[in-house]
């Protein structure tokens, strides 16, 4: 039944979602949510000194403000670029879904921040395709890049997704790459600027060098492993997805492959930017909710027996009531 209200983009969808993430919110910030304040980058660091004298709920408001409308907006990307073979409100639907399905997830977090500008960048990134003027596109693409990087470091690895996206999308030409280094490292000179005039090099080199970056995640320390049900079941799901999505593929045209072998990179990237993690908080593994939602939205709507993918989405609630539940035991 909720499946088929998505995937036909009934109205009662644009209901639906906002009623699901006040609850959501409420829910996990409760739980599992608050305000994130440990090796904060320079930018997030400005957030957090404006919300020093703001009411407890305040981040909290924001951060459904922000997720909500990252929701819509990953849609609204999905449907003008046609990434899938039909229109339908699932990718808003999973993206919502593992948004919020984890406790910890409900947190305001630099990840939230940054993947509002990982949105931006991918509208940009798919609009790049036959562009008869590419420059601007790459110029703003990697400058989101380097914005969201001054939220959260680990998302300089997101340069790579660019990187290769180029090279799907269009022909090489070095002015791309020349523009794209300039886009990425506009922020980290206006950074620098304003450190060096109020003389804080030695903190911003703490941020960039001894508090973020680290050696690759030890697996053996994940604190996913409470998490392990989870884990297991969106990874199945994710599989079978990708499978759907490979029987497909040269089914639909040019630019739509184009665009799908784009979100699967960026999927990688996501996980890539995971070992780049100062701490590996929980919250961190956010960052895969993008690809992770619009890929899995695919294998529902290409589903051909309701029955199962109704299933599988009562799997998915099931897991995700699980997660909560173990907050509170």
């Amino acid at each position: 039944m909720i499946i088929n209200i998505f995937k036909n983009s009934q109205p009662a969808s644009l209901v639906i979602i906002p009623v699901f993430m006040v609850a959501m919110w409420l829910l996990g910030w409760q739980t599992g949510g608050g305000l994130i304040v440990q090796n904060p980058m320079p930018l997030y660091n400005l957030v957090l000194w404006m919300m020093e004298s703001a009411p407890a709920w305040f981040p909290g408001l924001i951060g459904f403000l922000l997720t909500t409308a990252q929701v819509f907006y990953l849609n609204h990307i999905i449907i003008k670029h046609e990434v899938l073979f039909k229109n339908s409100y699932l990718p808003a639907l999973f993206y919502m879904l593992f948004l919020t399905f984890i406790p910890q997830f409900l947190s305001f977090n630099p990840v939230i921040i940054t993947n509002t500008f990982l949105l931006l960048a991918l509208d940009k990134i798919f609009r790049l395709y036959k562009s008869t003027n590419p420059l601007p596109l790459v110029f703003d693409t990697c400058f989101l890049i380097g914005v969201a990087t001054l939220f959260y470091l680990p998302a300089i690895s997101f340069f790579l997704l660019f990187a290769i996206s180029i090279l799907i999308l269009k022909t090489f030409s070095w002015r791309d790459w020349m523009v794209g280094i300039v886009g990425l490292l506009l922020p980290f000179f206006f950074a620098f600027v304003y450190y060096f005039w109020y003389d804080g090099l030695d903190e911003l080199k703490e941020k960039f060098f001894l508090n973020n970056i680290r050696q690759l995640i030890d697996t053996g320390g994940l604190p996913l492993q409470g998490y392990r049900i989870t884990l297991v079941v969106i990874t199945l799901i994710t599989i079978l997805a990708i499978i759907r999505i490979r029987q497909n593929f040269y089914k639909n045209a040019t630019r739509i492959r184009n665009y799908q072998q784009v979100i699967f990179m960026f999927m990688l990237v996501a996980l890539l930017s995971l070992a780049f993690a100062g701490s590996v908080a929980v919250y961190r593994f956010s960052i895969v909710t993008i690809p992770l939602g619009t890929m899995i939205s695919y294998y529902f709507l290409a589903a051909k027996k309701a029955w199962i993918s109704e299933v599988i989405f009562w799997l998915l609630i099931a897991t995700m009531t699980v997660n909560y539940v173990s907050v509170y035991s």
